[in-house]
């Protein structure tokens, strides 16, 4: 690759669209206004589509099928409703990387999974671990958008060595895709614990600090996305960003921080691909 490339390039992270911003000043308000959320969603389709198919996926626990939006933001909730327009407003954004169908695919999966483990190993912190698994590689179609040999870059390293391929992006591009995933979640106002956990992913385990008490619903929000990591990695294994963490970081120090045995991990685990493998 051209020596040329050891330059730092320059990038600037999407600006929120007014929709998202109209959607956070009503949320913040003292008496949240259903209704008008509801006829702000309604006037861009891509948006009032998105919150109505994810209220109806499985890891949101319905019964029925939900086919309003006032049906579907009370089942999801307002926190993950806000992660799902930020997202889609960012995918929007990325209007020149191409083939990224899998990769958004990947980050829905890796969302749903990171809940359904944080539900197992505690029952705080579950709208930060949908967050955190939908933005947790979201610098790499930033990288892709921004650098036009990043493709090319990607298809010729091994993802699964996490800190050759961080440290090949800081010596090419000046950034890591890490570094820009942190930048994008603190511009786009990510819950605090969501963007220290999307940094911290490129952290050896041993030097995570498992064995003290000190941030520790970031610990387990980055835990809990390591063990999702995993069981998508073994479901996708032709989609090589999905998997590049499991091969530098080992699952036993998570696994006892967050006390679930190797069994009931394998357990879990094997329940949790079953139903990926369903049709959907």
């Amino acid at each position: 690759m051209s020596k040329a490339l050891n330059l730092k390039k320059p990038y600037i992270i999407p600006a929120r669209p007014q929709v998202l911003v109209k959607i956070i000043k009503l949320l913040d308000a003292e008496d949240i206004d259903i209704d008008e959320i509801v006829r702000v969603l309604r006037k861009d389709v891509s948006l009032y589509s998105a919150v109505l198919a994810t209220a109806n996926t499985p890891a949101f626990g319905g019964t029925g099928k939900v086919t309003s939006l006032n049906e579907a933001l009370m089942r999801i909730g307002f926190s993950k409703m806000l992660t799902i327009l930020r997202l889609l407003a960012l995918k929007n954004s990325f209007s020149k990387a191409s083939n990224l169908e899998a990769f958004w695919d990947t980050a829905t999966e890796v969302a749903q999974l990171t809940m359904s483990i944080m539900k197992r190993v505690s029952k705080k912190h579950l709208d930060d671990a949908y967050s955190l698994g939908m933005m947790h590689n979201c610098g790499i179609p930033m990288m892709m958008e921004t650098i036009q040999e990043y493709q090319q870059f990607i298809d010729g390293i091994d993802t699964g060595l996490v800190n050759t391929w961080l440290d090949a992006e800081n010596d090419i591009f000046g950034m890591n895709h890490f570094q820009v995933g942190y930048e994008i979640s603190k511009r786009w106002l990510m819950p605090s614990n969501v963007t220290e956990a999307i940094i911290l992913q490129a952290t050896d385990i041993e030097n995570l600090g498992l064995d003290n008490s000190e941030n520790e619903s970031v610990k387990l929000l980055l835990c809990s996305l390591l063990m999702a990591k995993d069981v998508s990695s073994i479901y996708r294994r032709l989609w090589r960003v999905g998997d590049e963490q499991q091969g530098h970081n080992k699952l036993e120090p998570i696994l006892a921080y967050v006390g679930i045995s190797e069994t009931d991990y394998h357990d879990m685990r094997e329940t949790f691909l079953e139903r990926l493998e369903q049709p959907k």
